[in-house]
């Protein structure tokens, strides 16, 4: 189990903000999820990142916050230490960078499970997606990393779910269902998430060494000198190692502070990238936002339109549905399709179905939108008429010259 204390200088929740109502805006070996999330953003260019404060509390909103990991106070941008481009956001060795977002809406204990079954990662190198954690009314937060450690720690322990959690503070290694459980008896909820990129957490966190029967730990001083109580033998007025406060530790004044409260030194040792991050309901890709385009025929019988033709589109999120509408002599139409998701490469094709009497020849125009991602392109076509119900498309009968020659 995990057996830190939040501490108590950390993140309140009036700062977090999670109360107010958020607009939409690791591991490779998390899961991966077909469906497209609720809502889908393309974090692309400097201006999508707000420095981190270096005093004071983090808010936890549906902005991103950045902090340089290597040096805190050294400002700029975020391009100033990573780069954004079609990898997606990338450091070099020596780099690090740490991101921070909170959560559309907390998740209680009892959905831990299926936010944890939901996660979706897409990196190289050196990274790290962690928890933020809240506990009850008081306002104190921690923070809990993925990672794929065995809890056992030989190699062969449970790995339950997607993934386990590991204790920056201490290299404790615990399952989903145990993290839940503990933070059901701390009144916790998650309330964000944060990611590092350039600083594997997992890899550079260990549990602290155990002593052994021959080894007797050194009393804590308390505050007027006299000595504690070890953790062997708590007294009946301390805490006990199951009380409800017990959770990860690292209070999270700052991004650096889990890093910095398990000893570890802030400058990175390898190279890192994230293109894509799907937490909850909202998938971010870190790489440059695409065009949606849009392809509409003009050569559409008017009668094709009542039993469906192809409107094409590309540039939407992997995955998403997508709606279209037909617009024609001021008036639009939300037109009845196929099943209209787009593939893994952002493409779609559209069957269009009308209802009788609402298309007529001439030109029209056909809007696709990306419910998840808001991505929208438009194109015009045209309808042409049938010649079964257009006279003035019918044969016209042409004289023929000659002499007629009659028989019998």
């Amino acid at each position: 189990m995990l057996r830190s204390r939040i501490t108590a200088a950390a993140v309140g929740a009036t700062a977090l903000g999670v109360a107010a109502v958020l607009v939409p805006t690791g591991s490779t070996a998390l899961s991966s999820v077909a469906a497209a999330s609720t809502i889908v953003t393309w974090t692309d260019s400097a201006s999508d990142f707000r420095a981190a404060p270096t005093t004071g509390s983090i808010p936890l909103t549906d902005q991103w916050y950045w902090a340089d990991l290597a040096d805190l106070g050294s400002g700029g941008t975020i391009t100033d230490h990573a780069t954004l481009d079609e990898d997606g956001l990338s450091v070099s060795e020596g780099e690090a960078v740490g991101l921070i977002r909170g959560l559309t809406e907390p998740v209680r204990p009892d959905g831990l499970g299926a936010l944890a079954a939901g996660l979706d990662l897409t990196t190289t190198g050196a990274t790290s997606f962690g928890l933020a954690v809240q506990a009850g009314d008081s306002g104190d937060q921690s923070v809990v990393f993925a990672t794929d450690e065995p809890v056992s720690g030989d190699g062969t322990g449970v790995i339950d779910g997607t993934t386990n959690w590991i204790d920056p503070t201490s290299g404790e290694v615990e399952t989903t269902t145990e993290l839940a459980a503990d933070l059901r008896d701390a009144d916790a909820e998650v309330v964000g998430y944060l990611l590092y990129v350039g600083i594997d957490v997992a890899a550079e966190s260990s549990a602290p060494p155990v002593a052994t029967p021959d080894e007797t730990p050194a009393p804590t001083p308390t505050v007027d000198g006299a000595s504690a109580p070890s953790a062997s033998a708590p007294s009946a007025s301390a805490p006990s190692a199951s009380a409800p406060s017990d959770l990860p530790g690292a209070g999270l004044q700052s991004l650096a502070a889990p890093l910095e409260a398990n000893g570890q030194a802030l400058a990175a040792d390898a190279s890192g990238s994230v293109s894509a991050l799907r937490v909850d309901d909202t998938t971010t890709y870190f790489t440059p936002q695409p065009a949606a385009t849009v392809e509409a025929p003009s050569d559409t019988r008017v009668s094709q339109t009542l039993t469906g033709f192809q409107v094409t589109g590309t540039g939407f999120a992997p995955y998403e549905s997508v709606t279209a509408t037909i617009t024609q002599g001021g008036e639009t139409y939300a037109v009845r399709t196929n099943a209209s998701v787009a593939d893994q490469d952002g493409d779609v094709v559209i069957v269009v179905v009308l209802p009788e009497g609402v298309a007529s020849a001439g030109a029209y125009t056909a809007t696709l939108l990306g419910l998840s991602s808001g991505q929208t392109a438009s194109a015009d076509g045209s309808f042409v008429a049938d010649a079964a119900t257009d006279p003035g498309t019918a044969p016209v009968a042409v004289p023929v010259s000659g002499t007629a020659t009659f028989t019998g």
